[in-house]
């Protein structure tokens, strides 16, 4: 790895170097800075490819952490916004664009009758859980270990590899992150995915002080991990019986498992829903909702909640473009899987050639691939799969696959999203890099 990191990467490093006088770390992003085993500073982006300094060009399959389903810089979708800019980018007030995509929202995902928008999941996750709280007049809030729902005080636990721990069903998690009050997640319980005696025994010893219980209905932020079966019903179930909310985070999920989706792929309705990432294509913004009579208390102006950028008209516009086309593209969600079962079943045999233990969890065109320390059988890579993941060795992966062409993060945790510009060429490529990449891992 130290023969890796040691490499010139000329453009790209000076570039980096550069950065980071002015920004602190190199990135606006804990998350990002991590991303950088190998200096790259991208010079531009489109389709399913990136370029970077050097002149390098690569194809990407993290595509900016999953907004863009359709590809970088989509000329439809960029004339749409470039069109909204001209005509004003925000002025504070109601526009036109306000009616529509919160009309597209409700049409393709019918548990969110009404809506509020905002700049970004934390932000619009903050919101949901306080109306929980307020509207239940109670403060616990349960989360899943593994489960990432932004970076306020009240959610921001210290992550937990799924499978690590045993579960815990007092409240207060460990924070975070230095500088967090300790007290502010007093309130919060985290259990373990896909563990339904868990979630018996929370509800049993707390359901009457839960005001909501939050999860990634895919958990997609340690690896791609699916729900056990009956596992989301489960918690519909015993949180209506409780008196508690369900909100689901799909600022991942939605409109990327499927159109309406982890809610429509699962059949289960959350009182609360989460939007961000493929709502925006790339723009800065999320939305939260449900039912007009959950929402009430922020139509009555009860419930706070503000922000002088959210809804701004050109969000509006990159939200209308998106859901447009996905509500006019019939077929697209089955191209997608199609997509994605033919990567994973490839990557698969590229990974059994090399003789080398690899996992992987997938949910349409969302996808996890990472070495692992073990074998595990297919029965096994649900449960175990996070835990079995070998950091160190995929970042040797994903060093010489960045210098082969391809790009995908670092760290194992985070998904490939494939796109309508991801071709089965594509896919070739990648595992075809992914298979010489392999061959220089062997002989470490």
């Amino acid at each position: 790895m130290q023969q890796m990191l040691a490499v010139n990467t000329g453009a790209n490093e000076r570039s980096m170097d550069a950065i980071r006088q002015v920004i602190a770390g190199g990135s606006s992003s804990n998350m990002r800075a991590k991303g950088f085993v190998i200096p790259i500073v991208v010079r531009r982006a489109s389709g399913a490819r990136i370029w970077d300094m050097n002149g390098a060009e690569l194809i990407d399959v993290n595509m900016g952490y999953g907004p863009h389903l359709f590809g970088y810089a989509d000329p439809q979708y960029t004339e749409d916004i470039a069109a909204q800019l001209r005509d004003g980018a925000m002025t504070g007030l109601p526009h036109r664009l306000d009616l529509e995509a919160g009309e597209l929202i409700a049409q393709l995902v019918p548990s969110m009758e009404q809506v509020r928008f905002a700049n970004s999941g934390t932000e619009a996750l903050m919101s949901a859980v306080r109306l929980a709280r307020m509207s239940t007049e109670r403060t616990l809030i349960v989360t899943f270990a593994g489960h990432y729902h932004g970076w306020s005080d009240t959610l921001l636990r210290r992550p937990v590899i799924p499978g690590a721990l045993p579960a815990s069903l007092d409240p207060g998690c460990e924070p975070g992150a230095p500088g967090m009050l300790p007290e502010t997640l007093s309130h919060t319980i985290q259990i373990p995915w896909n563990d339904p005696d868990s979630l018996r025994a929370v509800f049993a010893r707390h359901g009457e002080r839960i005001a909501a219980v939050v999860c990634e209905p895919v958990l997609a932020n340690a690896g791609v991990v699916p729900p056990a079966p009956g596992l989301l019903a489960m918690a519909r179930e015993m949180s209506a019986a409780h008196g508690a909310f369900l909100i689901f985070d799909e600022v991942i999920t939605g409109f990327r498992v499927a159109r309406g989706g982890a809610q429509a792929l699962y059949g289960v309705t959350p009182d609360l829903t989460v939007l961000s990432k493929v709502l925006g294509g790339g723009f800065p913004v999320s939305a939260f909702g449900g039912t007009r009579a959950t929402m009430a208390p922020l139509a009555r102006n009860e419930a706070f909640h503000a922000g002088v950028y959210a809804g701004n008209h050109a969000a509006m516009a990159a939200v209308v473009s998106m859901l447009r086309r996905i509500s006019s593209s019939s077929d697209i969600y089955d191209k997608l899987d199609a997509l994605g079962a033919y990567a994973e079943s490839e990557v698969r045999k590229v990974f059994a050639a090399a003789g080398l233990p690899v996992w992987i969890g997938r949910a349409g065109s969302l996808m996890s691939v990472s070495l692992s320390t073990r074998r595990l059988r297919p029965e096994q890579e649900t449960a175990e799969g996070p835990a079995a993941t070998d950091f160190v060795l995929h970042r040797e992966l994903q060093a010489r696959c960045q210098r082969g062409g391809v790009y995908f993060h670092p760290n194992p945790f985070e998904p490939w999203f494939l796109s309508t510009s991801h071709t089965i060429e594509d896919i070739n490529t990648v595992c075809g890099v992914i298979k010489d990449a392999l061959l220089e891992i062997e002989d470490l």
